[in-house]
């Protein structure tokens, strides 16, 4: 009986190792934008260098947004295509006070670090609306 107890556990530790290395594998897919960027990063100590890498993917993130809103206009009828554009415009609205907001609390700060945490958090703005636009257009195309 031991031993069937032992050999028991012996395989629902092995399965969960199993089930745990998948789980790492699925949450280290990255986009190819965040991807190339962290590459651009990786290559340098320079912080106006590390800043141009996230400039780059903020540029990409953006060609997303506009690649996306071109393949929802495809989709939608005129009216829900109004909306979108509509939303598009507020988030654009919003996005620029959030640059403002960045610029403003990084004047606090002194050092060529934070400049990183602009950029970094700009990407991470725009990113995030690329993302839910993909979604959008994911659902419509299901």
């Amino acid at each position: 009986m031991k031993n069937l107890v032992k050999f028991f556990f012996t395989v629902l530790l092995l399965t969960m190792f199993i089930c745990e290395c998948n789980a790492k594998e699925v949450a280290e897919i990255i986009d190819p934008i965040d991807k190339a960027e962290r590459e651009c990063i990786s290559k340098t100590a320079d912080t106006y260098e590390m800043n141009r890498c996230s400039q780059v993917a903020q540029q990409s993130w953006e060609k997303d947004i506009h690649k996306n809103l071109t393949e929802l206009k495809k989709v939608l009828n005129t009216q829900d295509y109004k909306i979108l554009q509509l939303s598009q415009v507020s988030w654009e609205n919003y996005k620029n006070n959030e640059y403002t907001l960045i610029d403003t609390i990084i004047a606090y700060k002194q050092g060529t670090m934070y400049l990183n945490f602009c950029e970094g958090w700009r990407t991470e703005l725009v990113k995030q609306r690329a993302l839910i636009l993909r979604q959008y257009l994911n659902t419509i195309q299901e």
